[in-house]
């Protein structure tokens, strides 16, 4: 029987939703521990070509894969490319991933430290700085623990636009994470208007658009 776990893919997979994402993905450092699949990243482009958000937040930036493809989205319906990331930085190719988008986009952040000692004050500072942008999409990706998970999407609901949404990643997956599921849970009782999302594999997400 085949497992659900298929942590990698041939960046070759990708090359249908971008055309420059093969090469960016091997300009990036291997995935300590996977990546986005190519399913997951089709459906993520798609979703900011549509939406358009201005300004993105994600925690958890690993090697960039995701923070490419929503930087690429936005470069492709001609809106300026502007991502913050945050990370603690558990493995060291996240540094290396980080100063490699970060020479390439001049409006990627990357933020090192624990989310929940400074994804608060990175995204107020950044917002306060550049007051023509607004939170229209927000990521929570990095630590996996109930606590953390939590916190990122309260802080980045505080800040999200009305008609903004917030992608959870793996939430509800077949073989489940217990923080990400009851921070999940939690939010979407506290909160509505969230769907759930699962794909090929071990692969699920929950999608909020903030309605007031």
């Amino acid at each position: 029987m085949s497992s659900l776990r298929q942590p990698f893919f041939d960046s070759e997979e990708y090359r249908h939703i971008d055309a420059r994402l093969p090469e960016v993905l091997k300009a990036l450092p291997q995935a300590p521990e996977g990546h986005i699949s190519p399913q997951q990243a089709e459906f993520l482009y798609a979703f900011i070509r549509m939406t358009k958000p201005t300004f993105i937040a994600e925690t958890g930036l690993c090697v960039g894969h995701s923070a490419m493809v929503m930087l690429l989205a936005q470069q492709s319906v001609g809106i300026d490319p502007c991502v913050m990331s945050v990370d603690s930085c558990q493995y060291s190719e996240t540094r290396t991933a980080a100063s490699w988008i970060g020479a390439h986009y001049e409006h990627f952040v990357f933020i090192e430290g624990d989310s929940k000692s400074v994804l608060q004050e990175a995204v107020n500072t950044y917002l306060r700085r550049r007051e023509n942008l607004t939170l229209g999409f927000g990521m929570i990706d990095g630590g996996h623990d109930e606590l953390t998970v939590a916190h990122d999407l309260r802080i980045l609901f505080s800040f999200l636009v009305h008609g903004g949404f917030l992608w959870l990643d793996d939430f509800e997956k077949l073989l489940p994470n217990s923080g990400v599921n009851i921070a999940g849970h939690d939010f979407s009782r506290k909160w509505g208007s969230c769907h759930r999302f699962r794909g090929s594999g071990n692969r699920g997400i929950m999608l909020y658009q903030k309605g007031f």
